[in-house]
């Protein structure tokens, strides 16, 4: 029996072994030029239409039920991530693990979003990709990135950044037809994830502190979450905001205030739906917005 034991947990080894050298072969030892590692799908996805099908993009985080604050690195990830050659993060320490298992990515080119492209720094809202013009920034620059690893295909990389900055014609389209309708209307939102497409929309966050709150990790004060109910109470605010990937008893009550108050609530998420590309993805959050200025009701 001992000896049987022994046979099976060798076997057991080897297929690890195989398993691991497989799978590190697979996704590592690609014979692609260009090598994308990002923290997120919502940027891998950038990534996908500019280099088109001259490399390989992998996703870290590719699931909406996975937090990139609290994600933990596998050893596959780091391996990822030290044989890539370019490498996506958003920075402004939403995906901060990147940072430690990228040490061995030296000779990788390393885009941080919202510090290498937007100038922003460390306490800045994070949520960085709900502005449209972020995505336009990171396809144009990848395209440059791309173009200098591999010149023969500069002006494939350029056409691709082109044609994805186009398709996003239509989210700057929706957004300016909501700011055209609102009239300088206040709201208010669970969590600061929306904020940026709110401000190009010309909304105006009546009582922050609560979101920010959130957004720290601390617990709101009773008199933050009293504000808030007060809004609601009073119509001060044209609608809430709720990201629903993070509900609580605070949440449920502020949504179920809304509802007996008629006060409309609009329903984001802050990472990407599986079955979403970032187009779409944005289009249905905006377009809650847009029916609510349309019908101009509480």
């Amino acid at each position: 029996m001992k000896y049987l034991y022994n046979i099976i947990a060798f076997l057991a080894i080897i297929i690890f072994i195989v398993t691991l050298s497989s799978c590190s072969q697979k996704v590592n030892k690609s014979n692609a030029k260009i090598r994308v590692v990002a923290t997120t799908n919502t940027y891998g996805q950038v990534a996908k239409k500019v280099l088109g099908n001259k490399g390989q993009v992998i996703s870290i985080i590719n699931k909406s039920n996975i937090d990139p604050h609290d994600y933990q690195p596998t050893t596959i990830t780091a391996e990822q991530v030290t044989n890539a050659n370019v490498l996506i993060s958003n920075g402004l320490g939403y995906d901060s693990w990147m940072n430690s298992i990228s040490v061995n990515a030296k000779k990788a080119t390393k885009i941080s979003v919202g510090e290498n492209l937007l100038n922003l720094k460390s306490g800045d809202n994070p949520h960085v990709w709900y502005k449209v013009t972020t995505m336009i920034k990171l396809a144009n620059h990848l395209a440059d990135v791309f173009s200098k690893k591999d010149t023969s295909n500069r002006h494939y990389y350029h056409n691709n950044a082109a044609k994805y900055i186009s398709s996003l014609s239509v989210l700057q389209k929706q957004i300016k037809t909501i700011k055209s309708l609102n009239h300088h209307n206040k709201v208010d939102v669970s969590e600061p994830v929306f904020n940026y497409a709110l401000d190009e929309m010309g909304y105006k966050i009546n009582n922050p502190s609560y979101a920010l709150s959130v957004e720290k990790g601390t617990d709101p004060t009773p008199q933050q979450i009293r504000l808030v109910e007060n809004d609601i109470k009073h119509k001060k605010i044209k609608f809430f905001v709720n990201n629903i990937q993070d509900s609580n008893d605070i949440l449920d009550n502020f949504v179920d205030l809304a509802k007996q108050n008629h006060v409309p609530v609009i329903n984001v998420t802050e990472t990407m739906p599986q079955n979403d590309d970032y187009k779409q993805w944005m289009f249905k959050q905006n377009e809650q917005v847009l029916k609510i200025e349309r019908s101009n009701k509480y």
